[in-house]
């Protein structure tokens, strides 16, 4: 009897890889549940005690994983954020790739992976909005420390390239790429619940808002036609030349 009861007390018992398993479970709960509602009514709104209740478990279990305010926003940053980040980057990282030699469709490919994580993560664009863009948000701070400027660079350093030889805009400015890349993607998936509450106003839909951004950086890219700039240059001459006579 006394070793049935110590057999089966120890069939109960979880075993140690299973425990860590709910911890991680546990851990990504409160954090999916943390970020929705960051998302929705901003950081200094949302309480610990909130969180817990979305989460469906006690204050103290917040606490017992992330001690306190300032280690959740650093959990949220670096396992959440600046994850998707580097996702979305991870196109122009690989420098070998024949994706990262060609900046039409490396442009195209950061649109798609900006689209993918936010389809993923739809609390993203909103909380990129209210914390990180607007003067006083909560993770602006955090997000300066680890904005991926290499890549940047690197993707500055392409579309140059690429200018140089004429197979893109020479109009454009490198450097600005990827922030209009990120404002036309990010600004109306965070804005789309205040469009929607204007009266005749369309719903964003996210898969036409992808064939939008991606037209129209398309077309932005495409160089000018060599006849326009041939045309342009003989009038500006001959207005010289009647000028001059």
């Amino acid at each position: 009897m006394i070793t049935r009861t110590r057999t089966a007390a120890a069939a109960a018992r979880p075993r140690g890889r299973r425990r860590a398993a709910a911890d991680l479970d546990m851990r990504e709960r409160l954090l999916a549940s943390a970020t929705q509602l960051f998302g929705e009514q901003g950081i200094a709104a949302t309480t610990m005690a909130q969180i817990a209740e979305a989460a469906g478990v006690t204050s103290a279990m917040v606490h017992y994983y992330f001690t306190n305010r300032e280690k959740l926003l650093d959990a949220v940053v670096e396992e959440r954020i600046a994850r998707s980040i580097a996702f979305v980057w991870e196109s122009v990282d690989s420098a070998d790739s024949d994706l990262s030699q060609d900046p039409h469709a490396l442009v195209e490919e950061l649109v798609a992976r900006l689209f993918d994580v936010t389809a993923r993560m739809p609390w993203l664009p909103p909380l990129w909005l209210r914390e990180i863009v607007n003067e006083g948000g909560l993770l602006r701070e955090r997000m300066l420390k680890r904005l991926p400027t290499e890549q940047l660079q690197r993707f500055s350093a392409r579309v140059n390239e690429a200018q140089r030889d004429g197979s893109v805009n020479a109009e454009l400015e490198a450097p600005l790429l990827f922030i209009s890349i990120l404002a036309l993607v990010m600004l109306p998936l965070a804005t789309s619940k205040l469009w929607q509450s204007v009266r005749g106003f369309p719903k964003i839909e996210r898969e036409a808002l992808h064939r939008h951004v991606s037209a129209l950086l398309s077309a932005a890219l495409r160089p000018a036609p060599q006849t326009t700039c041939a045309r342009r240059t003989t009038g500006s001459t001959g207005s010289r030349k009647g000028d001059a006579s």
